[in-house]
């Protein structure tokens, strides 16, 4: 299978290189806006590291209904889920653990204050209109989390007017999703909001024959755009989100699940206010922005709950003398996060905490002709932690003739300990450590991207290290997290393509090789190879549409806790995609399905993956 999928992979990534002669070429269109590239929207041609994005309408004709499930067409990006959708996902981005990824939500920094890693379990798809995934080290830019990369989440409607949708589902393990969006605009001013529901019974995640671990999820996420004046504009953001859902766990402590009607249930709430303003020359850009965000864990007696409130102002200033392009932003900001933990009245590890912190960023940026180049620096001071400088410096250069551009990057990243780490406390399994320092990345970048035609290609390598990297020692009792001597590395190579062969069909691909080691042993669930392919088939003037992707996982190693061994976890391919029927221009019914193969396959030691699932619906749009 490995064989067999590493040729599809192939084709898909490379095949973008050799056949778009037979393809007429690409119109000029102007160039594409990425959001997290820099302090401020920028062109993807300024851009200096990896980065790629995914649209709305591709994550909606593959059949991907969790956002974590889009991700995995990415180059250097590894999914791993605790059983059935809904269940625990965790997100690695060039080898790094799943809380070295910040994840932004229309702007919002929102991984659990308290547990500092973001929940992908409760994100669906439904609503998204683009992700984009920046990777490499981008604390300068972006602070604590970024050692890994950035994943940035868009719901803002692409779409102008005003309009009102929905779609209605049922399928396999009896899941029964439905969902509704709108949008009413008037002038300078834009009213948006979807909200989704889904329902599923899922089966029985530890395979013993027992109970099924199911899942439910409401989310409702809105926003609201106008203008105040010629110069200046208000833009408000808020999503909310519930989710429960079932599992298994190691009840006796010998390693293996037990089947236990155990549950978790989530909350979180997030909110943003922006307001923007410019000076009518348009040389100084002013923003000024507040985010909440307020996350709530129940299991059983045990709650953890955590508040984070940010506030930044933002000047950017840009002079173009005709020859060079200068852009130079400088960012003040303050976070304030609350963490709190309750295993019910008296309970040992019922504690309060807090943390606050500040910092200072510039950004600086020069265009001329073909040639970018940039820097970036940042300071944090936090009550909790020591303080953390930060740096990124990049270039890149536009070979016309080849139709190439070189860039080339390095940065640093910083990811400061959770609460969990620094604080947790279970009498009878874990206490925390608060003498635990920030771990630090520093990596390097080099990368290719190639336009031939219509079809693109972006080869990346990069190489990392990472210091003080945080464990959870399991040789003391009760156990402990603490900070590593020796150094990770991680390095990789990162291939990426898109070819548009004609109006109605286009290919793309990704494909990723990578190796992460501490102290030169392999660490667990990031495996060496990773592999993406699909094709959407959308005739003009036709009724019917197919897409169809297949995501690959390689063998990776994970720990057996039974025996504290390491154990392999076998390589496979899941292959997804819908097939849709347009009655008329507003109503559509479609059938998805997901692991298509029905392949047997486990992301995580001990929990049985979902296997084939079929789904019937029907959207509209008005």
């Amino acid at each position: 299978m490995l064989s067999k999928f590493t040729l599809l992979a192939s084709v898909a990534s490379i095949g973008a290189l050799a056949l778009p002669a037979l393809a007429e070429d690409a119109t000029t269109t102007e160039p594409e806006i990425i959001i997290i590239g820099s302090h401020t929207p920028i062109p993807m041609t300024e851009v200096t590291a990896a980065i790629s994005v995914i649209e709305g309408p591709d994550i909606t004709d593959l059949g991907n209904i969790f956002a974590a499930d889009a991700l995995r067409s990415i180059p250097g990006v590894s999914v791993n889920r605790s059983g059935p959708a809904g269940s625990l996902t965790q997100v690695r981005l060039r080898g790094s653990e799943a809380n070295h990824v910040l994840v932004l939500v229309d702007g919002i920094e929102a991984s659990n204050p308290f547990s500092g890693e973001f929940s992908f379990a409760t994100l669906p798809a439904d609503g998204i209109s683009r992700i984009e995934v920046l990777r490499g080290e981008q604390s300068a830019l972006w602070g604590s989390d970024a050692i890994g990369g950035v994943i940035n989440f868009i719901t803002t409607p692409t779409q102008r007017g005003n309009t009102f949708g929905g779609f209605a589902e049922y399928g396999s393990f009896g899941t029964v999703r439905t969902g509704a969006n709108g949008q009413f605009v008037s002038g300078d001013t834009r009213l948006f909001g979807n909200l989704s529901y889904g329902d599923s019974t899922g089966y029985d995640v530890s395979a013993t024959g027992g109970d099924k671990d199911g899942y439910d999820n409401f989310t409702i996420h809105g926003g609201f755009d106008t203008s105040l004046g010629d110069i200046a504009n208000l833009k408000t953001r808020t999503r909310y989100t519930r989710a429960h859902s079932q599992f298994d766990a190691d009840t006796d402590f010998d390693g293996r699940l037990n089947d236990a009607p155990l549950s978790l249930q989530q909350s979180q709430f997030d909110a943003l206010a922006q307001i923007s303003a410019r000076t009518l020359d348009g040389h100084l850009n002013h923003e000024l922005k507040t985010t909440y965000t307020n996350t709530e864990d129940l299991g059983g007696t045990s709650r953890s709950i955590g508040f984070r409130t940010q506030g930044s102002y933002q000047l950017a200033g840009n002079w173009d003398t005709g020859i060079i392009a200068h852009h130079l932003t400088l960012l003040v900001e303050g976070t304030r996060e609350i963490y709190k933990n309750d295993g019910g009245p008296g309970a040992f590890q019922n504690q309060k905490q807090r943390n606050t912190g500040y910092a200072l960023a510039a950004d600086y940026r020069l265009v001329s002709g073909n040639l970018v180049l940039n820097a970036s620096a940042r300071r944090d001071t936090h009550s909790l932690f020591a303080d953390a400088d930060t740096w990124r410096v990049g270039g890149a250069y536009a070979f016309e003739s080849l139709g190439g551009r070189l860039r080339a990057s390095a940065g640093q990243g910083v990811k400061n300990p959770g609460f969990f780490e620094l604080f947790g406390f279970f009498p009878a399994f874990f206490t925390g450590n608060p003498n635990l320092k920030a771990e630090r990345s520093t990596g390097y970048e080099l990368g290719w991207d190639q336009q031939i035609g219509p079809a693109k290609l972006s080869i990346s390598g990069y190489t990392s290290r990472l210091k003080n990297e945080i464990f959870t020692d399991f040789g003391t009792f009760p156990a402990t997290a603490r900070n590593r001597t020796g150094t990770s590395h991680r390095k990789g190579i990162e291939i990426e393509g898109n070819w548009p062969v004609n109006d109605a069909l286009r290919l793309s691909g990704s494909a990723t090789f990578q190796r992460t080691t501490q102290n030169t042993v392999r660490e667990i669930r990031r495996p060496k190879f990773l592999a993406s392919a699909a094709f959407h088939w959308q005739p003009s003037g036709q009724p019917i549409g197919i897409s169809l992707g297949a995501d690959h996982n390689g063998a990776m190693t994970d720990t057996d806790f039974g025996t504290f061994s390491t154990v392999t976890l076998k390589a496979y391919t899941l292959v997804h995609g819908t097939i849709s029927y347009d009655l008329g221009e507003r109503i559509q019914f479609y059938v998805r399905g997901d692991n298509l193969l029905n392949e047997k396959y486990s992301d995580v030691f001990g929990f049985a993956g979902q296997k084939r699932g079929v789904y019937g619906g029907i959207r509209a749009q008005f």
